[in-house]
């Protein structure tokens, strides 16, 4: 499976219109079309990330040359705000933040696991790391149907606004000084996982409160990050009392 484009300015900019089904926006940096321009600013009034791409990009990507200067990539699924996962917490909650997880099949692992331990919700970054489209949606085995995701713009912000919900975030880091399996979690958590092989950018990882770690047998330095994230959900899950 592949990621679903629309294209043409009509098209897109009805798109825009419904929250959370667009993932990307690209434009023609050759384009003249009528509206082509304004759809960037309709984009990031609504969050959404869209680049200035050349016309054989777009011409690729819509599979013909009639696509007005404007190409979409639509989410399978339509994404939660983030407001209204913060609004709708209740007291004893887990979120489940990503930090640019880059392979479509660790990212659909991660939220069917996450749907699994009862996560609340998932929380992904708009740009740097994978988007939810078909492959994710697949590997999944649809679980994206069974948790909220949303996206935001910046992950140490996102932080800075779970902490102010009453959250404490733990980021999963194999330096951490805490063993997940001597953290006393709070009610309400925000698990942070970073990149698959560079961990979670430094100042994601400020943002944190504490870093927590999964000990490995010797001669062992790492896990899968779905594997990990499912470790550490799993002993949030148990203490919060998950049946």
């Amino acid at each position: 499976m592949s990621d679903k484009h629309i294209h043409g300015v009509k098209a897109v900019s009805e798109a825009l219109r419904e929250p959370g089904r667009v993932n990307r926006v690209y434009v023609a940096k050759e384009s003249r079309a009528h509206g082509a321009d304004a759809l960037a600013t309709a984009a990031k009034a609504a969050s959404v990330p869209f680049d200035y791409v050349p016309q054989a990009k777009l011409n690729e990507l819509a599979g013909t040359m009639e696509h007005q200067g404007v190409v979409a990539v639509i989410s399978p699924v339509a994404y939660a705000s983030f407001e209204s996962i913060l609004e709708s917490c209740p007291p004893k909650a887990i979120v489940l933040v990503l930090d640019q997880v880059q392979h479509p099949r660790n990212l659909g692992m991660l939220i069917r696991t996450a749907a699994c331990a009862g996560v609340h919700a998932v929380v992904l970054p708009e740009r740097g790391g994978a988007l939810i489209d078909d492959d994710v949606l697949r590997a999944s085995a649809g679980a994206v149907f069974h948790v909220p995701v949303a996206t935001c713009g910046n992950v140490a912000q996102a932080l800075r606004d779970l902490r102010d919900a009453g959250f404490w975030s733990y980021g999963l880091d194999a330096s951490g000084e805490q063993s997940v399996f001597a953290t006393n979690w709070a009610d309400r958590c925000a698990i942070v996982v970073g990149n698959e092989t560079k961990g979670m950018r430094p100042g994601v990882q400020k943002a944190c409160d504490v870093m927590v770690r999964i000990p490995l047998a010797k001669g062992m330095d790492s896990l899968n990050v779905s594997v990990a994230a499912g470790v550490t959900l799993y002993q949030v899950a148990a203490q919060h009392g998950l049946r």
